[in-house]
């Protein structure tokens, strides 16, 4: 008899497990389209509402570099407001290059550069980042934390330009 509830327990434990390993990619891909979707529209640049429905109404956004701390979605919405200017893409080149995506439970980390790009007829970039993403489990930005190393360095921080090598690619 315990032999029999040794093997039926083993048999729960193994199903559950083997279930719980299938949730947890899934949920892994089903964020892994959404950064997809989000890098996507974020490099087009064209849909601003789209855009902004990545972010839960209570999302916080960090701008490690200018300093800024954003509480909610309209402060991000204001932060990005690509209706103010003129935006132009230069070199036909798309406007963001991803070179690197870890995603680790609701928590991504993603990598890349901004090609130069106009910006109020003032030509901007190239630009290295680092984008850090939290998601709620309606796969929601909750917490968004932005390390971009603008240029020209002068109008922005001073100090070396990272971003210099860029060019040649």
């Amino acid at each position: 008899m315990p032999n029999i509830f040794c093997r039926v327990l083993l048999i729960v434990t193994s199903t559950l497990s083997l279930y719980g390993c299938t949730m947890t990619e899934n949920k892994q891909h089903q964020l892994q389209n959404v950064l997809e979707d989000y890098y996507r529209v974020y490099s087009q640049r064209t849909d601003f509402q789209r855009f902004m429905d990545f972010y839960d109404d209570n999302a916080q956004l960090d701008d490690i570099i200018y300093g800024n701390t954003l509480n909610n979605k309209k402060e991000i919405a204001a932060f990005f407001a690509w209706d103010n200017g003129q935006f132009e893409v230069l070199d036909d080149k798309p406007i963001l290059i991803l070179t690197k995506q870890v995603i680790e439970g609701n928590t991504a980390i993603t990598q890349g550069y901004f090609n130069q790009f106009k910006y109020n007829k003032q030509v901007l970039g190239p630009w290295l980042f680092v984008i850090v993403h939290q998601f709620n489990d309606q796969n929601k930005i909750i917490k968004q934390t932005d390390w971009i190393n603008y240029t020209p360095r002068k109008q922005f921080l001073g100090g070396k330009n990272m971003n210099q090598g860029l060019r040649k690619k």
